[in-house]
């Protein structure tokens, strides 16, 4: 055995690294790890700077070949990355990543930028063959740094390369394994990760899922504290719900129109004020109604149809109903301009 290929086995054994391991990290194939090591062959000199960084030991102990400050060369070689952003030269961004990876094997952030930059040139080449490969590649390289992978933004990067290369190359299933690996809080959801894989019926059911999810978080950010915003509330409803089958939905109706009726009374519109708080007080009957007549629903808007709900999901904040609340609400003080009108008594003949 010569001296480079015993001292390679003995790093590789120090660092806990089998050979395929090791032959991904730096971009060689099992069988040339294995003649490095029995000493058949010796590796190229352009992986000796290379090999020497995955073991983090100097050159020295290879070939005596000097180390550059590893910090200074990681800094140039960031700004070269960056740089291609701003130019768009895919090319030159898949070579500064070839060389990141090549100079700091087991480097899981150049990996990802190799997986990226392989799978972005593949719609270059117009033959076909040529086009697969390469993605084949790139999802290879995303493989890789999903296993190895320490830091998790690094490994999200490739979870979200990975669901969409295997989506291109028809490979759904294997696509939504890796969807479902997907760390929430990161560029993208999960589920936004998830759409790019499936088709169909289930492409459509998780569409629905979200487009509900946002429409609430949209509604709940938008504060009823002027008469612009309860329009703006109940558009935002009546365009996704034109069909005005609102079931849970009522629930922020009823508060929209019942803030309405607080506007008007404080700008002494009286009759707005009652007509506000008959719809308001309409709205409370139907979501309770909603609420004791089923086990389960579904949306008839086109746009939330497929998804099924089940009505004891739905949070609750008391053991009142909402027609209960409403009449609590407008009892207040607020409406005292209203109190002896017989359409605002009628409100609690029921």
């Amino acid at each position: 055995m010569n001296n480079i290929g015993k001292r390679i086995k003995e790093q590789r054994k120090k660092n806990d690294l089998t050979q395929e391991k090791m032959a991904d990290f730096l971009g060689v194939s099992y069988k040339a790890v294995s003649k490095w090591e029995c000493g058949v062959s010796i590796p190229d000199i352009s992986l000796i700077v290379s090999l020497a960084k995955l073991f983090h030991v100097s050159t020295d102990d290879l070939l005596g070949v000097n180390v550059v400050n590893e910090n200074a060369r990681r800094d140039e070689i960031e700004a070269m990355y960056k740089k291609t952003w701003e130019t768009g030269d895919l090319e030159e961004r898949h070579r500064v990543a070839k060389m990141g990876v090549a100079e700091f094997p087991g480097d899981m952030k150049y990996m990802d930028w190799l997986g990226w930059t392989t799978a972005m040139l593949s719609f270059s080449y117009a033959d076909d063959e040529t086009y697969r490969a390469e993605q084949e590649k790139a999802i290879k390289l995303f493989e890789c740094v999903i296993e190895n992978a320490t830091d998790e933004r690094i490994k999200a990067s490739a979870i979200q390369g990975i669901v969409q290369y295997l989506s291109f190359r028809g490979r759904d299933e294997e696509a939504l394994e890796y969807a479902k690996q997907y760390p929430e809080n990161y560029s993208m959801s999960r589920e936004d990760v998830m759409l790019t894989c499936l088709h169909g019926e289930e492409k459509k059911i998780l569409t629905q899922k979200m487009l509900n999810r946002h429409l609430t978080d949209m509604l709940n950010l938008i504060e009823r504290n002027s008469m612009e915003a309860c329009i703006a509330q109940e558009q935002i409803i009546n365009a996704v719900i034109p069909d005005g089958n609102y079931l849970h939905y009522n629930t922020f109706l009823v508060d929209n129109y019942v803030a309405r009726a607080v506007f008007y009374v404080r700008d002494n519109e009286l009759e707005k004020a009652m007509d506000a708080l008959k719809k308001a007080q309409k709205f409370a009957i139907d979501y309770d109604s909603f609420l004791n007549d089923h086990e389960t629903y579904r949306f008839t808007s086109p746009f939330l149809s497929e998804e099924e709900h089940k009505t004891a999901d739905i949070c609750r904040s008391g053991t009142s109903t909402r027609k209960e609340d409403f009449m609590d609400f407008v009892k207040r003080s607020g409406f005292d301009a209203l109190k002896d009108r017989e359409d605002f008594q009628a409100l609690f003949s029921d």
